[in-house]
């Protein structure tokens, strides 16, 4: 009688351990996870824009060259994708007034936000930008981003 009982109340307990361990857990393996994608970003970082403005060219060949005369942002805005949970790296560029924003039909943008996203350990520029909005707006507007708290010694 006492073996039936263990043999219920014993998956009963692993599986309240597993759900209260869960979400710690996961949150730990992305902090270390966060850690490492953001050591990768900064080695990788003049090669992924000039891959981002590769992508980008490909996609919308004006939008390409007016990006690769944009002044990017040295600050870096790391957020989460609330569906995938995947990595982001936000970054702000400001564009040069053209003079042809003079003309009402003509109004481009005058910053934006590049989109890299960390995948499979790697980093990926697939030309993905907000248009109109700089990167602590995106995140604080947007639903589908959340930021990522760094740790105050690990800050960058």
């Amino acid at each position: 009688m006492i073996q039936f009982i263990w043999v219920g109340i014993l998956p009963a307990c692993l599986v309240a351990l597993v759900l209260i361990l869960r979400r710690p857990a996961r949150q730990f393996a992305e902090e270390m996870h966060v850690d490492h994608a953001r050591d990768l970003f900064r080695q990788q970082r003049e090669w992924l824009e000039a891959r981002f403005l590769t992508a980008l060219g490909k996609v919308d060949p004006i939008e390409g060259l007016r990006w690769e005369e944009a002044h990017w942002h040295d600050e870096v805005l790391w957020a989460r994708d609330r569906q995938t949970r995947r990595l982001l790296a936000l970054i702000g560029v400001h564009f040069d007034s053209s003079p042809f924003e003079d003309l009402p039909e003509v109004t481009a943008p005058r910053h934006a936000t590049a989109l890299f996203e960390f995948r499979k350990g790697r980093w990926f520029a697939e030309g993905k930008r907000l248009d109109e909005i700089r990167p602590d707006e995106a995140v604080r507007r947007n639903q589908r981003f959340e930021p990522v708290v760094l740790h105050p010694r690990r800050g960058y």
